[in-house]
């Protein structure tokens, strides 16, 4: 009895502090749709994000930038239906681990990666992602060829940020078709 008690408990301060409401007569009162959620100044973490996608079957617009949730927690982000834009800038624990599960959610238009420990080749196979109409990571200098390769492999009308800048191919010189008279 003691333990179900706890975990009604954390559950309701997670409610609380996720929703901002109490929960008087359980959970059923939680809503099932969200237009945005923002966990930037609460910081959930898997278990937290289970716990939503269990009763939350749709948000629009999810920001987890900076949280502790790891490619586990993508993995349950899978359950949302419409999820347009997601936001997981500076989280640390997502890798490559996560990119089969970013690529089942379908509906996303918008991802930010940036921060992350997801590596180019991670970031190539995102072209799965149809719909993605923004992409926004982080690169370091000397990657061109792999933001070369990564934009390629984007859909066309898939806007691409590398450090909040549009991505730009590099030019190279080609004089090849100049004579001189």
């Amino acid at each position: 009895m003691r333990r179900k008690k706890l975990q009604r408990v954390k559950e309701e301060k997670f409610w609380a502090d996720f929703c901002y409401f109490n929960l008087p007569d359980g959970v059923n009162e939680i809503p099932t749709f969200f237009k945005r959620v923002n966990f930037r100044l609460y910081n959930v973490d898997d278990e937290g994000l289970l716990r939503m996608v269990g009763y939350v079957r749709s948000i629009v617009q999810l920001d987890l930038d900076g949280t502790d949730i790891t490619n586990e927690g993508i993995r349950y982000l899978t359950q949302l239906e419409s999820l347009k834009e997601l936001r997981l800038k500076e989280c640390r624990a997502i890798d490559n681990g996560c990119i089969d599960f970013l690529c089942e959610i379908q509906s996303l238009e918008l991802l930010h990666l940036g921060g992350t420990e997801i590596t180019p080749d991670g970031l190539e196979k995102i072209g799965c992602l149809k719909n993605l109409k923004l992409l926004l990571i982080s690169a370091s200098e000397g990657e061109e060829e792999f933001l070369a390769k990564i934009e390629a492999a984007l859909p066309p009308e898939c806007e691409f940020l590398v450090n909040h800048k549009a991505y730009e191919r590099k030019k190279t010189d080609d004089f090849s078709g100049f004579w001189s008279v």
